[in-house]
């Protein structure tokens, strides 16, 4: 099973205060880890993870660094989006008035043919008209 994680689903394996689902998040990467699911990620994943890490207060630069490598030791397939999926996003950013960043993720499960998991609010509000997106704890 393909399934796009957005970062507010990644963020959970380094931020255990005020995360609710962690659990169902970390299980997440063990079936990835015995290929019972195939995690993609637009390259965005990456950058939004570290720009939220780098605002807490409670880690240092040491883990955000020790993040950086576990992220990139989770073999996720990555995306890098072409210009088929930012035509696709541009669209749906213009239709929903998601910002372009959600909209990517959204681009990138209909690219994958995949399901989209998150936690973010304003994108979960499409799941009835986007019936791959889904909350973590509804997967």
């Amino acid at each position: 099973m393909k399934i796009v994680l957005d970062a507010s689903i990644g963020v959970k394996w380094f931020r255990y205060e005020n995360e609710s689902n962690t659990d169902l998040a970390n299980k997440l990467l063990q079936q990835q880890f015995q290929n019972e699911i195939e995690i993609i990620v637009p390259d965005l994943f990456f950058f939004e993870i570290i720009n939220t890490l780098l605002s807490k207060k409670y880690l240092n630069v040491d883990d955000i660094y020790s993040a950086s490598e576990s992220l990139h030791l989770m073999n996720m397939k990555v995306i890098f989006p072409n210009k088929k999926i930012i035509d696709t996003s541009i669209n749906i950013a213009d239709r929903t008035k998601l910002t372009f960043y959600d909209s990517i993720y959204i681009s990138v499960a209909i690219s994958e043919q995949a399901l989209l998991l998150t936690e973010d609010k304003e994108i979960l509000n499409y799941s009835d008209k986007f019936k791959f997106i889904r909350s973590l704890d509804k997967f």
